[in-house]
């Protein structure tokens, strides 16, 4: 179809009308399937404790790694830049690696055969090296963005925080289905049904447990970081825009929080700092100079905290 669409809300695309003139005559309405094309599961759409309405959106009613189209995806989010930040495993060598049984739960990640792929067309001596440096490299990682890694549905990276920062370890994380203690979660503001019915899924299903236990073996998961009070960056505002080098935007963010400073999602008069990293976003450095706020780059930034990239 031929559409009319605007930025809702200056950034989402939001479908206005459709120019039926322009349909193909011989088109037909479009039926979602039943049963997921990957597995055969049902597929669903979630009813929205918040708006008493059903979602828009369908999906495979599997909560684990047995769909294969959905194990994939949650090993790319596994590894992307607000979780593991894993450099030379995106999307299309997760797949590749996929297909060829090198990894097919996240733990695997860990555990890879190197001297496998290092036979295989395009990798080389080097290229496996890089690989292995990343993926030892984030054999570290914080509580936070550990759960947010596991792509438990409804919980995003603002919600893996309120949790990391109310159960403190990894450990209490783990034990959470044994000590019958998820509906305490409750407690935390921000935290509603939606959430808890989500993570009370995921600790229902086998392989997610055996995920967990596996990466406990593997792993360093640091307990939440209380925030410092009056620290660094105290009562100053910070925006990100760009790509950071070396670095995600959820662990600047973190970093930002840790020393007492705090982060917005726009340019306003109450922004104290901008930092610019590759290719900014230019409406957001162009207002930032209107106002006179100041723009740092990554190593700026850094210097405030007595730290270099």
């Amino acid at each position: 179809d031929t559409v009319v669409v605007e930025r809702a809300g200056d950034v989402i695309p939001h479908i206005i009308s459709v120019d039926i003139k322009k349909r193909n005559a011989k088109s037909i309405k479009f039926i979602f399937p039943k049963s997921c094309p990957s597995c055969g599961s049902k597929t669903i759409k979630e009813f929205n404790l918040t708006t008493k309405k059903q979602d828009a959106v369908r999906r495979c009613s599997s909560e684990g790694f047995e769909c294969k189209k959905v194990a994939i995806e949650k090993i790319k989010h596994f590894v992307s830049k607000e979780g593991f930040n894993i450099d030379g495993l995106g999307k299309k060598i997760v797949e590749n690696f996929w297909k060829l049984n090198l990894i097919k739960l996240p733990q695997d990640i860990f555990n890879l055969n190197y001297e496998k792929i290092k036979n295989m067309e395009g990798w080389g001596i080097q290229s496996v090296s890089n690989l292995k440096y990343s993926i030892d490299a984030r054999k570290n990682i914080s509580f936070e963005r550990f759960i947010y890694a596991l792509g438990i549905r409804h919980i995003g990276l603002e919600n893996a925080k309120l949790i990391a920062k109310y159960l403190k370890s990894s450990k209490n994380f783990l034990t959470l289905s044994k000590s019958g203690k998820i509906n305490e979660l409750l407690n935390i503001d921000g935290i509603g049904e939606t959430q808890i019915n989500s993570i009370k899924n995921f600790f229902l299903n086998k392989t997610n447990l055996k995920v967990l236990n596996e990466l406990e073996k593997v792993l360093i998961i640091d307990n939440a970081v209380t925030k410092t009070k009056n620290g660094l960056l105290n009562n100053q505002t910070f925006l990100i825009t760009g790509k950071l080098e070396g670095i995600s935007r959820a662990e600047a963010k973190s970093l930002i929080e840790e020393n007492s400073g705090v982060t917005v999602s726009s340019v306003s008069k109450r922004l104290d700092y901008l930092i610019a990293g590759l290719k900014p976003t230019k409406k957001k450095v162009e207002i930032a100079k209107k106002l006179k706020i100041r723009i740092l780059d990554q190593n700026k930034f850094l210097k405030m905290l007595n730290k270099t990239s």
